[in-house]
C-alpha cells in the first residue's frame, strides 16, 4: 500500500451518526470478510481492533446463516463457523432482521450497478445480492464504514473509471458506462467507506493491536497480509510489498 493508502486508512471513519451512541461508529460486515479472519487465525487481531475502535458491527440475519448456522453442520467448515459464532455471542457483531425498506433498496442497488456497464452482449453483472444487502444495511443503519473483501463494490464507488479498465481486460471486449447509473450509485454511497481485510490488518499493526495473537513485527505484518490474500481478500501482491517497504 502507498502511503497515501495507509494515511486515508486511518482517516476513513467518521464518528457520527451511529446505532448506539455517539462513541461508536457504525459499520457493516459482509461474511466473506468474517471468513477471512476465521480462516487465518487472525480473530483476536480483528476483536482488538473493534474494541479498540469502538465499532458497532452489524451483518443480517441472512449473513448469520450463511457464515455459521450453515457451515457449522459441516465438519470441514465448522471451526470457522464457530469462531464465528462466538463475535456473535460476545457482541463484537450484531445480528439485525433484514426489513422491508433493506430489501427494497437491495433491488435497486442491483438495478443500477447490474446496468452501469454494457458489453458486447448485454448489461454486465457487478454485485450478487450479498454485496447488495450489505450495501443497504450500511444505508439504511446509517454506517459510516463497509467491511468487504469483494474488489468491485470498492471501485464501483471509488474509482470507475478503473473498474472499466479492469472490465475490458478481464472479458477482452469494449465496455459502455452508463453514467447516469453510476453516478446515482456513487451519491447514495459518497459518505461509506470501504475496508478490506488487509486494510484492517495494516491499520491494527499500526495500532499495536497484534500483541494477543503475534508479536507486532514486520515478519509478522507481512504473514498476515499474505494471509489475508490467499484467504480471499482482493489485495495485489504489489500493493503489500509498497506497504510493507514504508514501515
Amino acid at each position: 500500500m502507498s502511503r497515501k493508502t495507509r494515511v486515508e486508512i486511518k482517516t476513513k471513519i467518521n464518528y457520527s451518526n451511529n446505532i448506539q451512541n455517539n462513541n461508536l461508529v457504525n459499520a457493516v460486515i459482509d461474511s466473506g470478510t468474517m471468513i477471512t479472519f476465521s480462516s487465518t487465525c487472525l480473530m483476536n487481531v480483528f476483536k482488538r481492533f473493534i474494541e479498540y475502535n469502538k465499532i458497532y458491527l452489524i451483518v443480517s440475519n441472512t449473513v448469520s446463516d450463511e457464515s455459521v448456522w450453515k457451515p457449522i453442520s459441516n465438519k470441514r467448515f465448522a471451526l470457522n463457523a464457530a469462531r464465528i459464532k462466538h463475535l456473535f455471542n460476545q457482541k463484537l457483531v450484531n445480528v439485525v432482521n433484514l426489513t422491508s425498506e433493506v430489501k427494497t433498496l437491495e433491488s435497486k442497488i442491483l438495478e443500477l450497478a447490474n446496468n452501469s456497464f454494457t458489453g458486447d452482449i448485454g448489461p454486465i453483472t457487478l454485485l450478487q445480492r450479498g454485496e447488495a444487502e450489505a450495501l443497504a444495511l450500511s444505508k439504511v443503519y446509517n454506517a459510516n464504514a463497509l467491511f468487504i473483501d469483494e474488489r468491485t463494490t470498492r471501485s464501483l464507488i471509488e474509482n470507475p473509471a478503473r473498474l472499466k479498465q479492469i472490465l475490458e481486460k478481464r472479458q477482452r471486449q469494449n465496455v459502455v458506462p452508463n453514467k447516469k447509473n453510476i453516478n446515482e450509485f456513487r451519491k447514495m454511497f459518497s459518505d461509506l467507506k470501504i475496508f478490506r481485510s488487509v486494510d484492517i490488518i495494516a491499520l491494527a499493526y499500526e495500532q499495536k493491536l497484534f500483541d494477543n495473537e503475534l508479536d507486532n513485527g514486520k515478519l509478522e505484518l507481512e504473514a498476515a497480509l499474505y494471509s489475508t490474500k490467499f484467504a480471499g481478500c482482493a489485495v495485489s501482491e504489489k500493493e503489500i510489498i509498497e506497504y510493507l517497504q514504508k514501515i
